[in-house]
């Protein structure tokens, strides 16, 4: 049976290490968790951000609607204009709020303390009472700590995706309608003229529309698990923290 390959962004150096050499404990994991959650995950959540604002971009459509018996025919804004600029703000307006709503959903600490208790899990008989651990034991329980961990951060990024779809995008979703239908109205009081002709917003989806679909996370994971190999790898957070 082929073993699974570890994925490339929890990639272990190891290094001419002896049996005395030591690494402060709670520095490693924070600058380890820092480094996993605001260097990796945020890029796919980036990436994961301008496809959920494409289909809210296709989700909302503005439409000129003539007034019933009224013989006047030109429009007096161009609507495709209009429109190309309203899609554009509303994928500016999408990707500058996701990723950050996205990652607030991730608790730093509840990704420490994991990556911490499977280092104590592994390496207890290592580790001082001032909490410095054995180098040579982090590299040689590598391929364990490394499985759990991603067995951790996949399960944790399902749950989180799900919450954002059920919580926090039927919110978004309404919020950026709402501001649309205010520019809308705008146009309509000060450009339209109410005799003849009046632009209207039609939503293609209800707010409870699942943006996030299982292949989309299913992607997201895939993003995570073959992330490229950095020219610092875990070697020099090892050495941060000596």
């Amino acid at each position: 049976m082929i073993a699974r390959a570890t994925p490339l962004f929890f990639f272990f150096c190891f290094s001419n290490t002896t049996t005395t050499e030591t690494v402060d404990l709670n520095r490693f994991t924070q600058l380890l968790s820092n480094h996993l959650l605001y260097e990796h995950i945020d890029k796919a959540y980036s990436q994961l951000s301008r496809k959920i604002s494409l289909q809210f971009r296709n989700a909302i459509h503005v439409k000129v609607k003539k007034v019933p018996n009224s013989q006047k025919i030109i429009v007096p804004v161009d609507v495709q204009i209009l429109k190309r600029q309203l899609k554009g703000a509303v994928g500016s307006f999408i990707e500058d709020k996701l990723p950050s709503m996205l990652t607030t959903r991730h608790d730093i600490n509840n990704l420490q303390n994991q990556l911490d208790g499977l280092i104590y899990e592994y390496c207890s008989h290592s580790i001082s009472q001032n909490a410095a651990i054995s180098q040579l034991c982090l590299l040689e329980n590598q391929n364990k700590l490394l499985s759990r961990m991603h067995e951790y951060m996949n399960q944790q990024v399902r749950d989180i995706l799900q919450q954002v779809n059920e919580f926090d995008l039927p919110r978004l979703f309404e919020k950026t309608r709402a501001q649309m239908s205010g520019i809308l109205i705008h146009f309509n009081q000060h450009t339209m003229d109410p005799l003849h002709h009046k632009l209207e917003l039609k939503q293609k989806y209800s707010n409870d529309h699942y943006w996030i679909t299982n292949d989309m996370i299913q992607e997201f994971i895939s993003i995570l698990n073959h992330a490229e190999e950095e020219e610092n790898n875990i070697q020099h957070f090892i050495d941060l923290s000596k």
